[in-house]
C-alpha cells in the first residue's frame, strides 16, 4: 500500500508541476496525530524561499473554527449564552445597520445573538460578496482585511435570522472573547488552545513573533489565461496599526500547527498527547446542524463575486445535501468516501476537512487570489482525501 506521506508528497507535487502553483503545503492526521506532511515550490514566483513544512501562511476563513473553540469554551463555563443577544457582550455591535439595495440603511429589526453569529444566520456579509456592501466600503474607504474597527462594521444585509450569509459575523465572536476573558485573541489562543496542544507557530502577529519578513507579499493567478502575478499581501502588514484581531480570518500557521486542533476534535476534544481544549460535549454541540429547513436553502444560493481578484463565484457542494455548524459546512453524503464530517476553506485557497467516520483529517495551503481555484479544490476533496480515508480506513467497497 502506498504510504500517506507518499500520497501527499505526490500531490503537492502535482499542485507545482502540473498546476503551477509556486508552493505548497498539505497535512493530514488521523485519530492519533500526523500521519503525513509534505511541502514543495517556492513562497513566490521571485522568492528564494522554499516552501517547507514549517512554512506559515495567513490562513484567512479557517481562524473561524479555532474563534468557534475559544467562543464554546466560555460556553463551557457559562460565561457566554449562545441564545443572548450578542450586544450583551459587545455592546458596540447595536452600530450594524442593515442595507438595502438600492444603498439606504436602516436599523436592524432586532440584535443577533450569539448562536446566530456562530452560525452566520446574523445577516453579515462581506463585501467581496455582495454588490450593496462592496459599494458602501468602497465609498467609505473600509478595506475588509485592514484590521480597522470600521472593517467589521459594514452594513448587514438582512435582519438576523432570517438568512445565512457567510460574512465577517465570526469577528464579532472573537470581540466577545475578547470581552469576556479580558485577552486579546493571540494571547487567549496560545493560553487555551495553543498551548494544550503543543501549537509554537500560529498567531495574529508573525512578524513580532519572527515567522514572516515584514511586507510578506502572496500571488494571484489571473483566470483568464493563468498566468501568476505577485501582489501585496491583503491583511494588514504594519501591526502597530492592527486595531482588530479578526477572529474571522487573522491567524498565520503551518497546516501541521492547524491540523492538531482538527486532531482534537476528531478525538472529542483531548489531543492523543493529553491537552483538551473541549469537552466532549461541547465538540457534539459544535458538529450539531444549526441551519432551519428555511435558512438551509441558503446553502444552495450561488454565492457572487464583486471583486473577481479575491474571488471566484462559486456554490457550495452543488447537488449535494449539506448543513452548516459552529465548525464548518457539513457535507455527509460525498463521493469521496468521507461519511460524517465537516470542511471549510480560508480565501487564499487553503481547505481542511474532518471525517468523524473515517478518523481522519486533513489541510492544504496553496497561498494565492482568487479564491476557489479549481485545481487544488477539486483534487484535494476528490483524490487526496480519499486516499488518506482509505490508508486510515481501508474498506473493501472502496
Amino acid at each position: 500500500m502506498t504510504s500517506a506521506q507518499a500520497v501527499a508528497q505526490a500531490f503537492v507535487d502535482q499542485l507545482v508541476g502540473q498546476s503551477s502553483f509556486p508552493g505548497a503545503a498539505v497535512w493530514a492526521g488521523d485519530r492519533n496525530g500526523t500521519i503525513a506532511h509534505a511541502a514543495a515550490g517556492k513562497l513566490s514566483p521571485s522568492s528564494g524561499k522554499d516552501v517547507t513544512t514549517e512554512t506559515p501562511f495567513w490562513i484567512a476563513s479557517c481562524t473561524k473554527l479555532v474563534t468557534v473553540i475559544a467562543l464554546l469554551q466560555l460556553v463551557e463555563q457559562g460565561k457566554v449564552d449562545l441564545d443572548s443577544p450578542a450586544d450583551k457582550y459587545v455592546p458596540g455591535i447595536t452600530k450594524l445597520q442593515v442595507i438595502e439595495a438600492d444603498g439606504s440603511l436602516r436599523p436592524p429589526k432586532r440584535q443577533p445573538t450569539v448562536r446566530e453569529l456562530a452560525s452566520h444566520t446574523s445577516g453579515q456579509t462581506y463585501p467581496f460578496f455582495n454588490e450593496a456592501v462592496d459599494a458602501y466600503c468602497a465609498k467609505n474607504g473600509i478595506d475588509a482585511f485592514g484590521c480597522a474597527k470600521s472593517s467589521i462594521e459594514a452594513p448587514m444585509i438582512a435582519d438576523p435570522g432570517t438568512r445565512w450569509e457567510y460574512g465577517s459575523s465570526i469577528d464579532w465572536c472573537g470581540q466577545i472573547v475578547e470581552a469576556v476573558s479580558g485577552q486579546d485573541l493571540d494571547g487567549y489562543f496560545k493560553e487555551h488552545i495553543f498551548k494544550p496542544l503543543g501549537i509554537k507557530g500560529m498567531t495574529f502577529k508573525p512578524q513580532t513573533g519572527g515567522l514572516l519578513a515584514p511586507k510578506s507579499g502572496t500571488t494571484y493567478r489571473d483566470p483568464a489565461d493563468g498566468s501568476i502575478h505577485e501582489i501585496p499581501h491583503p491583511l494588514q502588514q504594519d501591526e502597530s496599526k492592527i486595531e482588530v484581531q479578526y477572529g474571522g480570518a487573522g491567524l498565520y500557521a503551518s497546516a501541521g500547527e492547524y491540523g492538531q486542533i482538527l486532531v482534537a476534535l476528531l478525538n472529542r476534544g483531548t489531543h492523543p498527547k493529553g491537552g483538551q481544549i473541549l469537552k466532549p460535549e461541547t465538540v457534539e454541540l459544535l458538529f450539531e446542524e444549526q441551519l432551519s429547513a428555511e435558512l438551509v436553502k441558503d446553502l444552495d444560493r450561488p454565492v457572487m463575486a464583486t471583486q473577481p481578484k479575491v474571488t471566484n463565484p462559486f456554490s457550495i457542494l452543488p447537488g449535494f445535501e449539506k448543513q452548516w455548524c459552529f465548525g464548518g459546512c457539513v457535507a455527509n453524503n460525498l463521493p469521496n468516501g468521507r461519511g460524517r464530517g465537516i470542511w471549510w476553506a480560508g480565501i487564499m485557497n487553503h481547505y481542511w476537512f474532518i471525517s468523524l467516520d473515517r478518523g481522519t483529517c486533513g489541510m492544504v495551503q496553496v497561498n494565492q487570489y482568487p479564491f476557489f481555484l479549481e485545481p487544488v479544490v477539486v483534487p484535494f476533496f476528490f483524490d487526496f482525501e480519499p486516499k488518506i480515508h482509505n490508508i486510515v480506513d481501508p474498506r473493501k467497497e472502496e
